[in-house]
């Protein structure tokens, strides 16, 4: 049985080579990895996580696996984002392809803390193909952010970690959960959809406030009480997560991420830019990516 987030190193005899983790982050019993394998073996296995579970593909060439999802009249084709609540077993027939992934496990601690002790996960159904941009945004973010680090990277990814965590209940969870969520936990989803889907825009706590309809005390106090980060704090690393993404799998010109991502000029933007990573955006860009 294969443990989906563990460390795969000598697995070979499940048709599992070249396995290594490029590069990875742990915080509370959260933890996300961007990792590389090959599937060289025609072979099925039965894979059992130990927690929520999720990746994403970072390769051009759609997955061609197939995932047996909790029966035998449930077999999906596994799309660019999975995700597998913890404590079921599920079959999966690996392609024989080469693999870059980055893999995202929640645990409980983490769930509670984002969630004011809430468990808006528990009961969701596994999906082999989630179709969600703002999911596969933070996705890129995450893998631009752990191959490259920047100024204040461990509150970055903890950012974009939760933001998962929220979009993943909005897109899958039942219609009426928002109904048995608690208040703060519903004002927290409310707050951070409203700035991933208004990056290029402006983020100040007021604009904030005003779009999410509270007072701009409550907005803060909130946000700060949930994540243990300012609003400011949270918009920025988001917005330098958005321009690396950008800047990685874009010919966007310098101005236009810059415009994008929220800046009133270039030289904003390339001065907030190198505070957070020590290089402009056009070093950035000319980066070769490195492998940890």
């Amino acid at each position: 049985m294969f443990r989906p987030e563990s460390d795969w190193t000598g697995q070979e005899r499940f048709g599992v080579k070249n396995f290594y983790i490029e590069a990875h982050a742990t915080m509370c019993d959260a933890r996300v990895d961007v990792r590389h394998f090959d599937w060289v073996l025609p072979c099925s296995g039965v894979f059992s996580p130990e927690k929520h579970y999720l990746d994403y593909s970072l390769d051009s060439q759609p997955r061609r696996s197939i995932v047996s999802m909790g029966g035998p009249n449930r077999r999906a084709a596994a799309g660019d984002i999975l995700y597998m609540p913890p404590h079921r077993q599920y079959v999966g027939e690996p392609a024989l392809q080469e693999r870059h992934l980055v893999c995202v496990v929640l645990g409980d601690s983490f769930l509670d803390e984002l969630f004011d002790g809430e468990r808006p996960l528990q009961g969701m159904e596994p999906c082999a193909d989630v179709q969600n941009i703002a999911m596969r945004r933070m996705f890129e973010g995450l893998a631009a952010e752990l191959r490259n680090p920047g100024f204040a990277s461990q509150t970055l990814i903890q950012s974009m970690l939760m933001g998962l965590a929220v979009e993943l209940v909005r897109h899958l969870g039942p219609q009426d959960l928002s109904g048995g969520m608690s208040r703060c936990g519903r004002q927290m989803r409310h707050i951070v959809d409203y700035v991933m889907d208004n990056l290029s825009g402006p983020l100040g706590v007021a604009d904030i406030a005003r779009g999410c309809n509270m007072s701009v005390r409550h907005v803060a106090r909130v946000f700060k009480d949930g994540t243990g980060v300012s609003l400011g704090e949270f918009v920025a690393t988001s917005r330098i997560a958005l321009a690396k993404e950008l800047l990685r799998g874009d010919t966007a010109r310098i101005k236009e991420v810059s415009w994008r991502c929220g800046f009133s000029s270039t030289s904003a933007f390339s001065a907030a830019f190198r505070a957070a990573t020590g290089q402009t955006p056009r070093e950035y860009r000319c980066l070769p990516i490195q492998l940890h």
